[in-house]
């Protein structure tokens, strides 16, 4: 999909990084959901924002497995529950999706090197510390998606996606259940544990 022109029409909605870790049962359902957003530019300004269905199939979660919002910019987060993640249907049809509780960000620990074997996001406040862990570390692709090829239907989105064969979220040290899946994006195949570098969502201007 070469670009025909060096401006890419629409209205930026936002950019940065996204990655997420998809837990799967044994017949196909979620176990465990995260997306970790660290947000450079937006309408409503900079910030990160971590969504987790711990207990994807209730409207509240437990202790061990929260269903929760943590960020350290309450408008991104608002804006990105209606804007993004309303759009996106696995987590916008969640029982937990409406009532989601939001809590304060104390501190955001990376470590890790994508280009190696183990990469991670370590997110802390009110009483929660949740480490995603990303192993085996696939290489590279740059992406540059149509509105059909992405979950919200609605943007044009270019990124980085570095798959992950292998892949854990830890609340409070104890390890959520499941498995990481296979799932097919524009056509290939790649799994469900994902990082998501130097990606923007644009808004083509037949939709904005």
């Amino acid at each position: 999909m070469p670009l025909s022109e060096p401006i890419t029409p629409g209205v930026v909605d936002w950019t940065g990084e996204n990655p997420g870790i998809l837990l799967k049962n044994a017949d196909g359902s979620f176990a465990a959901m995260a997306l970790f957003f660290r947000v450079a530019w937006s309408p409503v300004g900079q910030g990160q924002v971590f969504l987790l269905y711990g207990t994807p199939d209730a409207v509240e979660g437990t202790k061990t497995a929260p269903n929760v919002m943590m960020t350290d910019n309450v408008a991104l987060a608002e804006y990105l529950k209606v804007n993004f993640i309303g759009k996106l249907g696995a987590f916008a049809n969640a029982p937990a999706f409406a009532d989601l509780p939001i809590k304060s960000v104390q501190t955001v620990r990376t470590s890790g090197d994508p280009m190696s074997h183990r990469y991670t996001e370590t997110i802390t406040g009110e009483g929660l510390c949740i480490e995603l862990v990303w192993e085996d570390l696939e290489p590279p692709k740059a992406l540059e998606l149509t509105p059909d090829q992405v979950g919200t239907g609605e943007h044009t989105m270019f990124t980085l996606l570095v798959p992950a064969k292998s892949a854990q979220i830890v609340v409070n040290g104890h390890s959520l259940p499941g498995e990481v899946g296979e799932r097919v994006q524009a056509g290939f195949e790649t799994t469900t544990a994902f990082l998501y570098f130097s990606e923007t969502w644009v808004i083509p201007p037949e939709v904005s």
